[in-house]
């Protein structure tokens, strides 16, 4: 049996909500409550990292679904990218 994944929440400072939110609306090109697979995809890549690298950092990020990243979601793939 599959084990249900828990929902992301980061503790974040306002600065860094302000931000990553001003992020989440660059990416949203189709202006959805959740960022697309496609959208999310082709911000993340700007950032340079190896697809390797962001591809387990979708899969870590994506507990909702793997075809897109909640707001929450896409806030914790950042993080783990400005980790990484």
């Amino acid at each position: 049996m599959a084990r249900k994944r828990s929902a992301v929440k980061l503790q974040l400072k306002p600065h860094e909500r302000g931000f990553f939110s001003n992020m989440f609306e660059l990416a949203n090109k189709s202006k959805a409550s959740h960022l697309t697979g496609v959208d999310a995809v082709n911000f993340l890549k700007t950032s340079g990292l190896a697809k390797e690298k962001l591809s387990e950092i979708w899969r870590f990020s994506a507990r909702t679904s793997k075809e897109f990243l909640t707001r929450e979601e896409f806030y914790c793939a950042l993080r783990m990218i400005s980790y990484v």
